[in-house]
């Protein structure tokens, strides 16, 4: 029982050295760093392209001479079977060629060995032509591995922003919440001393409750911002996660969008790996043609014949094959038919994903372009909002107006840092979008192991 407590012990000791621990609050760059070595999507899609790499070595060896080695025994009475197992072990003797004998032989074993080297010298084109299929598919796996890597990193930065965007906000539902505590207290306090009407009191408690609410739900939008930045780093929900302090992106002007769009058509990793798969399926049409045409291969063979398993008795042998398929039920024509049906496909793909670029560069603009207008609105009326209350606050406190006016204010506060936040995470994950969008989005040098 000690032993099985210590070896539990070891491997939660093993497991937790496995993670990383950051020395501070863990940075965008780290994020994202970490992401790209562990989101379980990302490595997917990186083990789907070895094994593209791996399919384009093994095209590559169809090229190369194949050898081959076999052993075999049989045991026989058939007349021809008996009389050529007596010339491959050179046993024949005069008597070998009485008639009774050649009728009727006794059964015969024999242990047969070869070694065998064949070489495809023409295939009609089929060899080369698979292996350009097999590279073109190896390079469009790698162009989408690195577009998967560039969707990874915005799929973390966005949900690092949001865990920030979530944290400032709920900082925001715990001022107004003291804020509301405060005015509790105080119309309770002026209640008791008869100064205030009762309505006032029971207003500061009904907003209290309904600031309550809010910060509840803001703390269950940072828990699950955190959850959602972990799942994007490929972190366990358990790992507690602390980000750095956010430093503001510095504003870049918008170029013309019709210069983004065009950047992005020659950017964009996975539209050119579209285009080597239709250049892949270009090629598997000529390798299905080639099934039509002769096919010419040398073979040349050492082989070994005996009565018993020492084999002895070796003979060499080289030829050459010409072959030529005449007719397969239209399995060849079929085969052609559908590398042409695949082809067209890619066709159409590649034209789709030309439009999906361009209308993700359009969104993507269009989006970032909202976000910087209302951000410039936003950030001047929080200064204003702050003063109003501030304003009404004093005229209060003067009992020159009502409470009402005052909680009015100070939700108009939390309305205009509200929506200053989120104008500002817009323009910063909508300048994300925008780079991803054209293909340039910015990652970190290396991965964490």
């Amino acid at each position: 029982m000690r032993t099985k407590t210590v070896l539990h012990g070891a491997l939660l000791l093993a497991g937790i050295a496995a993670v990383p621990a950051w020395a501070e609050s863990l940075t965008l760059d780290q994020a994202i760093a970490y992401a790209l070595g562990h989101n379980p999507e990302l490595r997917a899609v990186r083990e789907r392209a070895a094994a593209t790499g791996a399919r384009r070595a093994a095209a590559e060896g169809a090229q190369w001479p194949q050898l081959g080695a076999s052993y075999g025994v049989r045991r026989s009475d058939s007349p021809l079977d008996a009389f050529a197992d007596k010339l491959n072990t050179r046993r024949v003797a005069a008597p070998d060629f009485d008639p009774a004998r050649l009728n009727h032989p006794e059964a015969s074993d024999l242990y047969m060995g070869q070694l065998a080297l064949r070489y495809p010298v023409y295939t009609g084109g089929r060899v080369s032509a698979t292996i350009e299929a097999a590279r073109g598919m190896e390079r469009t796996a790698e162009l989408q591995y690195a577009r998967a890597r560039e969707i990874a990193a915005f799929q973390t930065l966005r949900a690092y922003l949001g865990a920030h965007a979530a944290q400032e906000g709920l900082a925001i539902a715990e001022d107004a919440l003291r804020a509301a505590e405060e005015h509790a207290r105080t119309t309770a306090g002026l209640v008791r001393e008869g100064r205030i009407v009762m309505s006032d009191k029971l207003t500061a408690e009904v907003n209290l409750a309904a600031v309550q609410s809010q910060k509840e739900q803001a703390a269950a939008r940072r828990l699950r911002a955190f959850d959602q930045l972990k799942r994007a780093m490929g972190l366990t929900l358990e790992r507690e996660v602390e980000i750095a302090p956010a430093a503001p992106a510095p504003a870049a002007p918008l170029r013309p969008r019709a210069e983004i769009e065009a950047a992005a058509l020659v950017n964009r990793r996975d539209l050119a790996g579209q285009r080597s798969a239709q250049a892949a399926a270009r090629s598997r049409i000529k390798a299905a043609r080639a099934a039509h045409l002769p096919q010419f291969s040398v073979i040349a063979a050492e082989s070994w014949f005996s009565g018993d398993p020492a084999l002895d008795n070796r003979s060499t042998s080289v030829m050459g094959v010409l072959s030529i398929e005449l007719y397969a039920g239209g399995a060849h024509q079929a085969e052609v038919a559908a590398a042409a049906a695949e082809a067209e496909e890619t066709d159409w793909r590649l034209d789709g994903l030309d439009q999906q670029v361009r209308d993700e560069v359009r969104e993507a603009y269009e989006s970032l372009r909202e976000a910087q207008a209302r951000h410039a609105i936003a950030g001047a009326n929080v200064g204003r909002a702050r003063e109003a209350v501030q304003l009404v606050k004093q005229r209060y406190g003067q009992g020159r107006t009502i409470l009402i006016d005052l909680l009015q204010a100070e939700r108009a506060l939390v309305e205009a840092r509200a929506e200053e936040l989120a104008t500002r995470l817009g323009i910063e994950i909508g300048s994300a979008a925008l780079g991803l969008a054209q293909g340039a989005l910015e990652l970190p040098a290396g991965e964490t192991p």
